[in-house]
């Protein structure tokens, strides 16, 4: 992220948030979840975000974090967050 403008660190940030904390694999897993439920999106917490870039971080089956990508397109960021966590010996899922 060096040199990278500041509202593309918090994306990258907020993608890996919302990746960590809700229940979905990714940004756009928990976008579509909730495409129809405006109630459901309107309760989520201010931090999270639908753009892509992001994935939940696994270990043995337990969820440990997340990577978030961002100052790409979103397919590039997900491929970027993809080959990180295949890097460093984790799993997507």
């Amino acid at each position: 992220m060096d040199g990278a403008a500041l509202d593309t660190r918090l994306n990258a940030q907020r993608k890996a948030y919302t990746a960590a904390r809700s229940d979905a694999l990714s940004t756009s897993e928990l976008a579509a979840k909730v495409a129809d439920d405006p109630v459901e999106r309107a309760s989520f917490d201010p931090f999270f975000t639908f753009f892509k870039g992001d994935v939940a971080t696994f270990e043995d089956g337990v969820r440990i974090g997340a990577i978030g990508v961002s100052g790409l397109p979103g397919e590039e960021d997900d491929r970027l967050a993809l080959k990180a966590i295949a890097q460093a010996g984790l799993s997507p899922r």
